[in-house]
């Protein structure tokens, strides 16, 4: 099987999901996680296993509450203790690994930092999600549609 050759233009891979945001979503913690997971594609709408939820809550915890890069050991240690759930390093790694594949999220030496915003302040979370995912599904739809526009005017010909 062959690829197509724009295959190796593909920097990225985003997920979206429009959906409705109501005043119920936003009562809890846990609600505004599922909703993100799932608007973000971290989830599918027939998920059923909350392994993606237990990370995202523990990066919150120690990023965003305790102001703390955690490892992967303090990840596990967080989920297990809060949510009594066992979660292998390998699947550990592939929930932080697609935070870190969309920039998100950096790694170094063996902790995870979020990877703030280069024109915000430090550890704001909606100025490096803007920074990393907001600004360039932007500009793809900017270009999809210079491109649509040109194959209209190519099929007008």
């Amino acid at each position: 099987m062959t690829e197509f050759p724009e295959s190796e233009l593909v920097r990225k891979t985003f997920i979206l999901k429009k959906m409705d945001l109501p005043p119920s979503v936003q009562l809890t913690k846990r609600s505004l996680i599922r909703w993100f997971a799932l608007s973000f594609g971290l989830i599918s709408e027939k998920e059923s296993r909350d392994t993606v939820l237990n990370v995202l809550d523990a990066l919150f915890h120690f990023l965003l509450a305790k102001k703390q890069n955690p490892s992967t050991l303090d990840i596990q240690a967080y989920i297990d203790d809060k949510h009594h759930q066992k979660i292998s390093e390998k699947l550990l790694r592939y929930h932080l690994n697609r935070l870190i594949a969309i920039e998100l999220l950096q790694r170094k030496q063996n902790r995870y930092f979020l990877n703030n915003s280069p024109v915000s302040e430090p550890d704001n979370l909606a100025e490096s999600f803007n920074f990393w995912v907001k600004k360039p599904v932007n500009e793809s739809l900017n270009d999809i549609e210079k491109v649509l526009e040109k194959i209209s005017n190519s099929y007008k010909k």
